[in-house]
């Protein structure tokens, strides 16, 4: 979970969402190479559902500001 201080400024949580966008891409295909590899992609699922998560809260928090 993400915990930001209640006057966290729009531009840095616009600055979060990108590098938890970047991170879930890259977990994506992370995801994709172990599939192709017929390896396990529990972890890395998890670790997904992780930043979905983070990136669903960013997100939510950016609406919440620009509505202020």
């Amino acid at each position: 979970m993400v915990d930001l201080p209640e006057d966290t400024p729009l531009d840095v949580v616009d600055h979060l969402i990108a590098e938890a966008e970047e991170h879930r891409i890259e977990q994506v295909a992370l995801i994709e190479h172990l599939s192709r590899l017929a390896q396990s992609t529990v972890d890395a699922e998890s670790q997904l559902s992780q930043i979905e998560e983070i990136l669903a809260t960013l997100l939510r928090r950016r609406a919440y500001l620009q509505a202020s």
